[in-house]
C-alpha cells in the first residue's frame, strides 16, 4: 500500500516500516519461532504434530535480519551450542554448509557463518529438530522490506533476497541427498544413543505433581505427550526433596525413553555455561514455569508407576453437597479459578472473596478453605436457587473447578460465612493500552492470558484514544511496557485522577518509569553493574563486556506473603520467577508494599553474574502502592512470559481480580 510506481529507494520511506505490532507475530502478537517447546499456540502444536509424523532428517528455517547485512547460514557461534545436541549434528551441519557455500559462490552472493546466532534454546524452528534427531538449519537474509532499497551494500531488491533463499533451499536438498546415508544413520543412532545415555544416567525418572491444581498437572502432561514423552501416574505417596507427592495426583516421567534429551532439557536446571552470551534465553525448566513441585528419582523403587501410560484428559469439576439455599464455595487454587469466577459474575451473581481462613464440615468431612476462597450467596441474587444451582454445575463442568454447596453459615473454625471478612468483588472491566509506542510482546502475553486462557474480555485501546475514552466505565487499566508518547500531559493526568477515584492501574516492567514520571509511583531502581576496570579485554572482545552482566533469561526463587490478595490461591510461600533484563527495583519503605520479593538465596537456574545475583537478593517482584482511593500494582518481571510461565501468571490475574480489595 506504500509502494510507488517509480522507484523510491530511500530507507526513510514509509514502506520499510511495518505498522504496530509488526508482521512477524500471530494473532496474540507472539513470536511463534519461540514456541516449539512451550507449545502455547495452536499453530505451533500443529507444526510439532506434523514434525513428529514425518520425523524429518533436515529442517530449514528461513528468516530475515537487518537490511545492511548480507546472508547468514548455520553453524552459529560454536561456543553457544547446547551441550545436549550431539557433536555429530554439528558435523553434518558443517558438511551441508560447504554445499551452501558452493551454491552461493556460484551466484556471487555475500554471506557469513559461525559469527552470530546460536542453537542453544531448543524452542526455535532451527533448534527443535536438533533435540529430536534431525539437523536444523537457520538462514537469515538481509531484510529489505520493499521492492527495492538503498543499503550499505548498494541497491538491493526483493528479487535478490528471494534468489538467495531459493538458492540455499536447493543446496539443502542437494546436501541432504548427498548425505542421505549419514543423515539416516545419525537419526537412528540419535535415538539408540538416547536409550544408552538414559541407562547410565544417575537420574532414572522425574516425579511431579500438585495435588491442589489438577488443571496445571494436566497441562504439563499434555505438553509432554505432544513432545512424544511418556508419562505414568504415581500410585504411592512419596516424600522427596522436602516435598509431598500424593498417590494419584503425582506423575512419573522415566528417562529411559527415546526422548531422553528432550526430557532433560524440559526438567533440568542449568548452571554451567561455555559462553556468557545468548541469542535467546539461558534456561526454561518447565516445572518451575508451571509452579509444579518436582523431584529427581535415582531409583524407580521409590515410586509405584501405573501399568498404563497416562494422557491429558479434560478436567471436569464437581459439586460436593447438594443444591444449597445458603451459598456455594470454591477454592482459588486451580489455574482456571479466575475463569470460573468471571463466568459467575457474567451471570450477574454477587461474588465475594474470603480474606481469612475457615474450616467447615461438609458431608461429614472437615474441609479447610484458605484465603481467596470464593463464596456465591444463594439469596438476594437476581437468579433463584434453581438457576444458581444450574450455573454452578455448568461452570464446574466447563472449568474443572470444584464447588461446595453449604447448608450452614456456621464454621468449625475461623470466620463464619456471613463475616465482613468476605469482601465483595467487582466484575473486572478491563482496558489495556495497545498500539503505537506499546511493547507488542508484553501486550500480547497479557491479552492472551486474560482473553484466551481465562476468557475475560479486555478492551484494547490505542494510546492516542485515551484522551477521549470515558475511563469511569473501567475498573482495571493495564499498561504494558513501551514509550507511549500519547499517554503524557493531560492524558497522564486523566489516568492519575481515575486511579485516585478508585481505579486499579497495573503496570508491566517497561511501564514503571512512566508511572514514576507521572507521580503514580515512587519506585526507584538499583544502580547497574559497572564494568570491571581491572579485567583486560582486547578491542575485538569488547562486546563480551555487556554479555557478562546481561540477564538473558534466568529463574529465581521468590518469597510470598500468602495472606496478601495478590497471593491468594498459592499453597507454598516460594515461587519460581523468570527474569529477563538487568532492571532491579529498590524496596519501598512501606513494609506491606511488597507482597512478593526475591529471597536471600534466589538462584535456581540460568546464567547470571555474581554481581547481578547480589543485586537481585531481596528485590521486589511485585510492588503495590496506594494512590488516593485506588492502587498502582507494578510487576517488575514478565508474569506471563511467552505464555508458558503459568505460575506467575496467577499473580497477574489476582491483580486484575483482587486489586480493588487491597487496603
Amino acid at each position: 500500500m506504500h509502494q510507488s510506481i517509480t522507484d523510491m529507494t530511500s530507507p526513510d520511506s514509509r514502506q520499510y516500516s511495518e505498522v504496530w505490532p509488526g508482521g512477524r507475530t500471530n494473532h496474540y502478537w507472539f513470536d511463534l519461532n519461540r514456541d516449539y517447546l512451550p507449545l502455547v499456540h495452536p499453530e505451533t502444536r500443529g507444526r510439532v504434530e506434523k514434525y513428529h509424523e514425518w520425523k524429518p532428517n533436515v529442517v530449514t528455517d528461513h528468516h530475515e535480519m537487518g537490511a545492511n547485512t548480507t546472508f547468514f547460514f548455520q553453524p552459529g557461534v560454536p561456543s553457544r551450542n547446547n551441550p545436549l545436541t550431539p557433536a555429530r549434528n554439528y558435523e553434518l551441519t558443517h558438511k551441508i554448509a560447504d554445499i551452501h557455500t558452493k551454491y552461493l559462490d556460484r551466484i556471487g552472493a555475500a554471506y557469513f557463518s559461525e559469527e552470530s546466532f546460536d542453537d542453544y534454546y531448543f524452542g526455535k524452528g532451527s533448534s527443535y529438530p536438533d533435540v529430536n534427531g534431525s539437523v536444523g538449519i537457520l538462514f537469515e537474509q538481509a531484510g529489505f522490506r520493499g521492492r527495492i532499497r538503498e543499503t550499505e551494500n548498494g541497491l538491493r531488491t526483493l528479487a535478490y533476497a528471494i534468489r538467495n533463499q531459493f538458492t540455499v533451499s536447493l543446496s539443502t536438498l542437494d546436501g541432504a541427498l548427498l548425505l542421505k546415508k549419514e543423515l539416516l544413520s545419525f537419526q537412528k543412532d540419535f535415538y539408540e544413543e538416547a536409550l544408552r545415555l538414559a541407562e547410565s544416567n544417575q537420574v532414572k525418572a522425574y516425579l511431579f505433581g500438585n495435588e491442589n491444581d489438577r488443571i496445571n498437572n494436566n497441562a504439563l502432561i499434555e505438553l509432554l505427550n505432544r513432545h512424544q514423552i511418556d508419562v505414568y501416574r504415581n500410585e504411592k505417596d512419596v516424600y522427596l526433596e522436602g516435598k509431598n507427592f500424593k498417590a494419584g495426583s503425582s506423575f512419573i516421567v522415566p528417562v529411559k525413553q527415546k526422548q531422553f534429551r528432550l526430557i532433560q532439557t524440559l526438567f533440568e536446571e542449568v548452571n554451567t555455561f561455555a559462553d556468557s552470551a545468548f541469542y535467546d534465553i539461558s534456561t526454561w525448566t518447565f516445572p518451575y514455569a508451571y509452579n509444579i513441585p518436582f523431584a529427581r528419582l535415582t531409583s524407580l523403587t521409590e515410586v509405584h508407576p501405573s501399568a498404563d501410560k497416562v494422557s491429558a484428559q479434560r478436567i471436569r469439576g464437581s459439586l460436593t453437597g447438594e443444591k444449597s439455599h445458603l451459598a456455594y464455595l470454591f477454592r482459588w487454587n486451580e489455574y482456571l479459578a479466575p475463569a470460573a469466577l468471571y463466568l459467575m459474575q457474567k451471570e450477574g451473581l454477587i461474588t465475594k472473596v474470603a480474606s481469612e481462613e475457615f474450616t467447615i464440615t461438609l458431608n461429614g468431612k472437615s474441609e479447610k478453605f484458605s484465603r481467596g476462597t470464593i463464596i456465591i450467596p444463594a439469596d438476594n441474587q437476581l437468579k433463584n436457587h434453581e438457576e444458581i444451582y444450574n450455573v454452578v454445575v455448568e461452570v464446574a463442568n466447563k472449568t474443572g473447578v470444584d464447588f461446595f454447596g453449604v447448608k450452614t453459615g456456621r464454621t468449625a473454625e475461623g470466620i463464619n460465612l456471613g463475616s465482613s471478612s468476605f469482601i465483595l468483588l467487582k466484575k473486572p472491566e478491563i482496558i489495556m493500552a495497545a498500539g503505537n509506542g506499546i511493547n507488542s510482546r508484553e501486550a500480547g502475553e497479557l491479552w492472551h492470558l486474560m482473553d484466551y486462557n481465562y476468557q475475560i474480555p479486555v478492551c484494547l485501546a490505542e494510546p492516542s484514544s485515551f484522551r477521549q475514552i470515558n475511563l469511569s466505565r473501567y475498573n482495571v487499566l493495564i499498561l504494558p511496557g513501551g514509550s507511549p508518547v500519547d499517554l503524557s500531559g493531560e492524558t497522564a493526568t486523566k489516568i492519575k485522577n481515575w486511579v485516585e477515584d478508585g481505579g486499579t492501574l497495573i503496570v508491566s516492567p517497561g511501564a514503571i518509569s512512566w508511572a514514576t514520571r507521572n507521580e503514580l509511583s515512587k519506585i526507584k531502581f538499583k544502580k547497574g553493574v559497572e564494568p570491571d576496570s581491572t579485567r583486560f579485554l582486547s578491542y575485538s572482545d569488547r562486546q563480551k563486556e555487556s554479555s557478562l552482566n546481561a540477564i538473558a533469561g534466568a529463574i529465581f526463587n521468590a518469597d510470598m506473603d500468602l495472606t496478601h490478595p495478590l497471593c491468594y490461591g498459592f499453597q507454598q510461600d516460594k515461587l519460581p520467577v523468570f527474569k529477563t533484563g538487568n532492571q532491579v527495583a529498590e524496596k519501598l519503605q512501606d513494609k506491606f508494599a511488597v507482597p512478593v520479593h526475591f529471597n536471600s538465596q534466589p538462584y535456581l537456574s540460568g546464567f547470571v553474574s555474581a554481581q547481578n545475583l547480589e543485586r537481585i537478593h531481596n528485590a521486589p517482584v511485585v510492588t503495590v502502592e496506594s494512590v488516593g482511593k485506588g492502587r498502582v500494582i507494578s510487576f517488575h518481571e514478565s508474569m506471563a512470559f511467552r505464555g508458558m510461565w503459568r505460575g506467575t501468571a496467577r499473580l497477574f490475574s489476582n491483580a486484575v481480580i483482587f486489586g480493588n480489595t487491597i487496603r
